[in-house]
């Protein structure tokens, strides 16, 4: 059949896993590897917590985190909400401002 030498050739012709990882490298340009910063995949290493559980924060101190779901939060509901304090976030009832719990663990990897 003269279809299996054409199947062959373009096999032949697909890029192989290595120059599927560097798209230009046939251009001349120097391929990099970003390197990772490591962080546990399970469990974020945290320091001590700079506000305490049902402590009341001041309005206008700290700020709301507003597109939880960038930064791999859940949605806030039930009347809560999520706040920045320092490099933490935590869960605060939005009306009363009492810090309900410490959610800096949940977080994805592109919190700050």
């Amino acid at each position: 059949m003269t279809c299996k030498p054409f199947i062959f050739m373009a096999i032949m012709a697909l890029p192989s896993a290595a120059d599927a990882q560097c798209r230009t490298a046939n251009t001349g340009a120097t391929c990099i590897t970003v390197p990772q910063r490591e962080r546990p995949d399970t469990e974020r290493t945290l320091g001590p917590a700079p506000v305490e559980i049902g402590t009341v924060l001041p309005r206008g101190r700290y700020t709301m985190v507003m597109n939880a779901k960038w930064y791999g939060l859940p949605p806030a509901k039930d009347g809560w909400v999520y706040f920045r304090v320092e490099d933490d976030v935590y869960r605060v009832d939005y009306e009363t401002r009492v810090v309900l719990e410490r959610a800096t663990s949940e977080a994805a990897a592109n919190w700050p």
